[in-house]
């Protein structure tokens, strides 16, 4: 259980929200949680079977209606206005999402009828709940950690089938249970190698190579869990994809093929993007956001200069470039000029994926692709005009992002300050085994190995830490 808490978030009242989206629907569902949640509702909810909710067992669905309260004109009494038909589902704590006394109420997707409900419950003594408040509680009480509710995000926010399944090994405690291992690993060793400084009488003898060896093996892991979650936040957020080359090579003839759709005017005319165009498609389950850049280098105008400035910074944000040349031309003066670019991007090891295109294969070549391909470089020929080659470069893309052979296992859905502190983990441990190496004293092995092991405790929330936890569950929608 975790013991610490963000300010505005009271475990101690009883919330309620609407958990369904506020906008015309079949259904819509207001969610309640807390100590006084199940008499709260029993208050406004008249049973078709006269049960009393605060009686009756847990996960069970009851048939009634929501009421109002009203004053009669001249009478002491009230009288019960229905105001909509509902199911009541009843989930005692701990065995909730919440580990407390839920109530969901199912009614009519109204954005009138749920907030008329929503009013009433609060007007029994529930407050309006604070984003992410429902997730906040269950990680409180402990029923998930904070990779588990990073997880929850990410299932929320997932895109394609390809993102939901690791995420939802991740709310299955998988990511956790890796995570834990590698904690108590360093953990074990820190101990050992304590009894050195704490009995040095006792002569125990330390093997430098056998611990060396096991934070070789916990580097290895961490590296991997790192390089899982660079292809997490692609899976999640897209792989930034820029397609670039020089002005009328068919840049956006492609972009408009990838799109299956004319979102791109294309024109003869050279330099008829003037824009960066950005779009996102899945392709085979990968989703881009794709970037048609406009192919000005030597801008003539303001507008122009614009263009090029847009171009340049969505080149080095890009994962993923797609360099077009043109097929049916000799190597041109702007085609050397991004080449190297892109050659300065792969030798400065900036991770972007590379891929050149030869363009207007239905045209006679007359280009000579010596010397354009390498380790980070594939090489594809399409003609995008005739839509041939197509299937063939979504293939490359797909085979880019998954050719480090990265374990569907190790992706981990991390938020940047979990990123961040997973790096500082992965560097204590690069510091410990150079300390190894060079043979320091031992208090020096065992200073980065605390700062590893306290580093991964603030990524699973087991140690506090406000700045993760504001960051993970500011990002939920109220209800969640």
């Amino acid at each position: 259980m975790y013991y610490g808490q963000l300010k505005n978030y009271n475990c101690k009242d009883t919330i309620a929200a609407i958990a369904t989206f506020p906008a015309q629907s079949a259904i819509g569902i207001i969610k309640i949680s807390g100590k006084r949640a199940i008499s709260i509702v029993s208050g406004v909810f008249l049973s078709r079977k006269k049960k009393d909710l605060k009686k009756v067992k847990t996960y069970t669905l009851h048939y009634g209606w929501i009421v109002e309260k009203l004053k009669v004109k001249n009478q002491k009494s009230k009288k019960n206005v229905m105001v909509d038909e509902v199911l009541v589902s009843v989930m005692k704590g701990p065995r909730s999402y919440t580990k407390e006394d839920v109530v969901e109420i199912s009614c009519h997707g109204g954005p009138a009828v749920l907030q008329k409900i929503l009013e009433i419950i609060i007007q029994q003594g529930a407050r309006p709940a604070s984003p992410g408040e429902f997730t906040y509680r269950a990680f409180v009480n402990g029923r998930i950690d904070l990779l588990q509710a990073e997880a929850i995000a990410s299932i929320v926010e997932a895109k394609t089938s390809h993102s939901l399944e690791p995420a939802m090994q991740q709310l299955r405690g998988e990511a956790s249970v890796r995570l834990q291992e590698i904690k108590e690993t360093i953990k074990e060793l820190f101990s050992h190698t304590q009894a050195l400084l704490d009995f040095p009488e006792d002569n125990i003898t330390l093997s430098v190579s056998a611990v060396t060896k096991r934070l070789v093996v916990v580097k290895k892991k961490l590296d991997a869990m790192l390089q899982g979650g660079t292809r997490a936040r692609i899976l999640k957020e897209g792989l930034r994809c820029v397609i670039c080359g020089k002005t009328n090579v068919g840049k956006s003839t492609l972009f408009n093929r990838l799109l299956n759709q004319e979102r791109v005017i294309v024109s003869r005319l050279p330099g008829t993007t003037r824009d960066v165009v950005e779009e996102t498609i899945s392709i085979r389950g990968v989703p881009l956001r794709i970037y048609d850049t406009a192919g000005i280098l030597e801008p003539k105008d303001l507008v122009e200069k614009k263009a090029v400035e847009k171009s340049s910074h969505a080149f080095q944000e890009a994962d993923m470039v797609l360099l077009m040349l043109d097929g049916s031309r000799k190597l041109q003066k702007a085609d050397r000029f991004l080449l190297e670019k892109i050659t300065q991007a792969v030798k400065a090891d900036t991770g972007k994926k590379v891929i050149v295109i030869i363009n207007k294969t239905d045209l006679r070549q007359k280009l000579v692709c010596e010397n354009l391909t390498g380790a980070c470089v594939r090489l594809v020929r399409v003609s995008a005009l005739r839509d041939k080659g197509i299937k063939s470069l979504e293939k490359a893309i797909v085979d880019l992002v998954y050719k480090e052979g990265l374990k569907r296992d190790d992706i981990i859905f991390l938020n940047q300050l979990q990123r961040r502190t997973l790096e500082e983990a992965n560097l204590s441990i690069a510091e410990a085994l150079e300390y190894l190496r060079k043979s320091y004293t031992i208090d020096f092995v065992q200073a980065s190995l605390q700062q590893a092991i306290d580093a991964i405790g603030r990524i699973s929330g087991a140690i506090p830490n406000e700045e993760i936890l504001k960051e993970i569950f500011s990002r939920f929608c109220i209800g969640k």
